[in-house]
């Protein structure tokens, strides 16, 4: 066939293929009008999907009660799952909503009590059967069943606490289903969004469902242990503090709305209303949970379907009624219907990239889901506009030459091929520096250097590039990298290295067939690269850097020789930065004890294996105790406290760990006081990483209150270092425990700088001299101990003096008017059942 002859067939198989199309629109027009159009409601395919009817051979009554109020978005779609079932059925329902989110006072409940019971004791007959959604009607069943519905099957549903669930499911005539909040996948999808992110932030108020949903939140600070969590309690705050808070949100937090719906006043709001109010006033993505549909404005969160959850629990009560189940032998079981949502337009508007979410997550208003919903319409639309293109190519062709069109067809393959090279480049290059790029050197290092038994690994890292940035602007920054970048190929043409960026601030630096010494001039060379000031603006900009260097030794692999240089290059870091530091076992020793710590902390915090022991405080005139000092320790573990505190303050755990030594020492107390024990003031140690956790003040006093435990009991003692950060942060949360009535002591007075200074406006009560003030001066030179608690008397404060092990350091102590001792002399550390 010739060219012609081939055009010619082209030209005609096109002719015939738009007019086919147009046939096609044509038939499938006509049918689509016939079908939607001129078919009677009872062959309609909405009416196909319907549930079997359910025909119970007696007729039954059943009681609905639901925690929402009729308005709530969550009944109706409750309603609709009942009613799907009972409407074909020989079944009456009876509704009582309970309007759970005004229930703020006892009075509410016996109300609510009170007209339940009216409306049973008035019905000719009693009910067959009760269906309750939600945790709060679930929690007025149980307290109320023997008397209000003694004997009757109770099926729940939409349960948000497995525990309560489990609780009532307990009950041999109470079943029915949990759904978990699902928060923790919320989470992960905003991380993954947000990867810049540094906080994570709930707003949350004091209703039923707000304190569940707060203490679901705070209970996923151990799975994202790198976001600080924080919180806004609507309920605390009148809505003007709101506000203001809202306003202060900054850019890199996750703001995750749970619940709040009543003020530090008592008003209440309606949710569209607070949606509105937080839209309107924040300017990040702002998340939800456990919704009935993604409200609009959110970038999306768990959607429930609580029509599904509502209709598996009518069945699930049909089958008890007609004997099929019996209700004594099933337990409860998950019921969680819905997905993640996440809205497109919202995505965009933040400039967030869809490519971070799971392929489970329902992308809202975006093309998929526009052309899914309207997939029928589009094709249909399609068929005459594929007629038309094929018509007017058919047309084209007749006047363009075969000859152009394969011109045209080698440019544009031209074009691809350099486009391919260009992102080939892209991937395997630093955009900034043109190094290779961290993930191209760690794919290519082994081929790099299988040919290389010995070779040397450099990882270097610039100090304080981060406050360069900060002062100077990055654009300062980025004009130091690429000076570096500069000075390292000229390094790499000289010794035959190969320069990669490995990270923001690090570089590695890989020299194949040679093993640098330490006092290698190369390795003197490369440093002084990075410590080589350059000009910008006519200013100066000089800089260090902290290496780490490794050498092969014949066994790990290139892989771990990197690893191994960012171990020592870590250990220069912490030796004050600006050094090259050599790879030793005793590095990796060190490291890895810090890991196996790590992993005892993180397997004591999950199996709860923390608790706490209580060493006395005795009042020096008497010799009575007046106090005591709490102290961690992990059960059955050979793990001191001054081996897993410091590693919990490095890696984040601190905040958890200060958290259970609060619940554990105010339970303890509650407990001694039920024992009929006479309770003394506790004091708890207060690490300075726990200053930025804006959640412990009200944890301790809610703690407090829960246990109902006077304030004057718990003491907390802090040392120096918190008090030479003078920040807002600082002062804020000194006058909130100061106002809570919570006494401040001050630790380890002599282990540090030790001034006065700060002694007169700090709200210190006491002040507490280490042991090391009484092993280095009371012996020879008490003058100094008598003339510290003097001054420290004369400030107004009170002297606790540790480590008092013998008795000639006592009776010198009581000589120089000490008010209160502690150590080995008057009793160690004791369990919770030694105290008396």
């Amino acid at each position: 066939m010739s060219k012609r002859e081939g055009n010619r067939f082209i030209r005609r198989s096109l002719l015939a293929a738009g007019i086919l199309f147009l046939l096609l629109f044509i038939v499938l027009s006509v049918a689509s009008w016939n079908r939607y159009f001129c078919i009677k409601p009872g062959q309609w395919r909405e009416w196909k999907g319907m549930e079997e009817p359910y025909e119970l051979q007696e007729k039954k009554s059943l009681l609905f009660l639901s925690s929402y109020d009729p308005s709530d978005l969550i009944f109706p779609q409750q309603m609709e799952g009942i009613e799907e079932i009972l409407n074909q059925s020989n079944v009456h329902l009876d509704i009582v909503n309970m309007d759970f989110r005004h229930f703020n006072h006892e009075e509410d409940v016996e109300a609510f009590y009170a007209f339940v019971k009216s409306r049973i004791e008035n019905r000719e007959s009693s009910y067959d059967g009760i269906l309750v959604g939600d945790d709060r009607a679930l929690n007025f069943i149980m307290e109320y069943k023997k008397e209000l519905f003694p004997n009757l099957p109770v099926v729940f549903f939409s349960i948000g606490s497995k525990t309560l669930a489990e609780k009532a499911g307990e009950d041999s005539g109470m079943t029915g289903y949990y759904c978990p909040s699902f928060l923790e996948e919320t989470l992960e999808t905003a991380t993954a969004l947000q990867p810049k992110a540094e906080t994570i932030m709930a707003i949350y108020d004091n209703s039923y469902s707000g304190i569940a949903a707060r203490e679901d939140f705070f209970s996923l600070q151990r799975q994202f242990s790198s976001y600080r969590f924080a919180g806004i309690n609507f309920s605390q705050l009148k809505r003007e503090e709101f506000v203001q808070a809202l306003k202060a949100i900054q850019d890199k937090t996750i703001l995750v709305f749970l619940s709040a719906y009543q003020d530090g006043d008592g008003n209440n709001y309606p949710e569209s209303q607070m949606v509105k109010l937080i839209l309107n006033t924040v300017d990040t993505p702002v998340y939800g949970n456990s919704m009935v549909r993604n409200i609009p404005g959110f970038i999306g969160g768990r959607v429930q379907d609580y029509r599904q959850m509502a209709k598996d629990a009518t069945l699930l009560m049909l089958d008890i009624l007609s004997s099929k189940v019996k209700i004594e032998e099933r337990s409860c079981k998950m019921d969680s219907p819905g997905q993640m949502v996440i809205n497109n337009r919202v995505l965009l508007a933040y400039g967030l990239s869809k490519s971070h979410l799971s392929k489970d997550v329902f992308l809202e208003d975006s093309i998929g889901h526009f052309l899914a919903k309207y997939a029928g319409y589009f094709l249909l639309s399609l068929l005459p506009i594929l007629a038309i293109l094929l018509f007017l190519v058919y047309s084209l062709l007749g006047k363009l030459h075969s000859t152009k069109l394969l011109e045209e067809l080698e440019k544009k393959n031209e074009n691809l091929i350099m486009v391919r090279d260009e992102l080939e480049h892209k991937l395997s290059y630093d955009h900034l520096t043109e190094l290779l790029n961290r993930q191209t050197i760690l794919a290519s290092i082994e081929e790099l250097l299988k040919n290389s038994e010995e070779f040397t690994c450099v990882l270097m890292d610039i100090d304080n590039l981060k406050e360069l940035n900060e002062s100077r602007g990055y654009e300062t920054g980025d004009m130091y990298l690429s000076a570096v970048a500069n000075r390292l190929r000229k390094m790499e043409k000289a010794h035959g290295a190969v320069a990669s960026r490995y990270g923001g601030d690090e570089f590695l630096i890989v020299f194949p067939g040679v093993i640098l010494p330490e006092d290698s001039q190369v390795l003197q060379e490369l440093h002084s690269i990075f410590r080589r000031s350059i000009t910008v603006g006519g200013e100066t900009v000089n800089m260090n850097s902290s290496g780490g260097v490794a050498t092969s030794n014949g066994k790990d692999s290139p892989k771990q020789i990197v690893v191994s240089a960012g171990i020592a290059m870590s250990s220069a870091k912490k030796k004050g930065k600006n050094r090259l530091v050599y790879y030793t076992d005793e590095l990796r020793y060190k490291k890895e004890k810090i890991n196996l710590i790590l992993k005892k902390v993180e397997k004591a915090i999950e199996e709860n294996a923390f608790y706490m022991v209580y060493q006395p405080q005795i009042d020096c005139k008497t010799k009575k105790i007046v106090g005591f000092e709490s102290l961690m320790r992990i059960h059955n573990d050979a793990c001191y406290p001054d081996q897993f505190i410091p590693v919990a303050e490095q890696y984040g755990f601190i905040t958890k760990l200060g958290k259970i030594a609060v619940e554990q020492v105010i339970r303890q107390l509650a407990r001694w006081r039920e024992e009929g024990k006479g309770l003394r003031p506790i004091s708890i140690n207060f690490s300075s990483y726990q200053i930025y956790d804006d959640d412990f003040v009200e944890f301790l006093l809610y703690q407090l209150n829960r246990f109902a435990i006077p304030h004057e009991y718990v003491v907390l003692e802090i040392t120096e270092s918190i008090l030479f950060e003078e920040s807002k942060q600082t002062k804020s949360v000194f006058k909130k425990l100061v106002e809570a009535g919570i006494q401040l002591h001050l630790d380890d007075f002599g282990t540090g700088y030790s001034s006065f200074s700060y002694l007169p406006y700090i709200p210190l009560n006491t002040v507490k001299m280490d042991k090391s003030i009484i092993d280095n001066f009371l012996l020879n030179n008490g003058d100094v101990v008598r003339n510290l608690i003097s001054i420290i008397h004369d400030l107004g404060k009170v002297v606790i003096v540790e480590g008092v092990e013998e008795e000639w350091q006592y009776e010198k102590l009581l000589d120089y008017n000490c008010d209160m001792i502690q150590g080995y002399l008057f009793g160690g550390p004791l369990q919770a059942g030694e105290v008396h």
